[in-house]
């Protein structure tokens, strides 16, 4: 009957520290699931947040672009301009040098 009684405890204490590993897996793996979600919204708060600056970048490039292309307009009117200036101003010359 001793032999039977400490079988029987044993039995009984291994199926309580199953138990207990069973239970405390399943709540480190809670645990771990709300972590990762966790991080995974700040992540995608995150990228979130760099595709909107890029877009506002990408904006501000359009509008550099077009600034630049109106510039560049200028530019070439004004260097015609000048060039249209210095040709009367060889032809003054060339009249008050005779």
């Amino acid at each position: 009957m001793k032999i039977e009684v400490a079988v029987l405890c044993t039995l009984i204490g291994v199926a309580i520290s199953l138990a207990t590993f069973y239970l405390a897996r399943k709540k480190e793996t809670k645990e771990e699931s709300k972590k990762d979600t966790e991080q995974i919204v700040r992540m995608e708060t995150k990228l979130d947040v760099i595709k909107q600056n890029v877009e506002e970048i990408r904006l501000d490039n359009k509008d550099f672009s077009k600034t630049i292309h109106q510039l560049s307009e200028r530019v070439t009117a004004v260097e015609q301009s000048a060039k249209s200036a210095h040709h009367r101003i060889d032809q003054l010359e060339d009249l008050h040098m005779k």
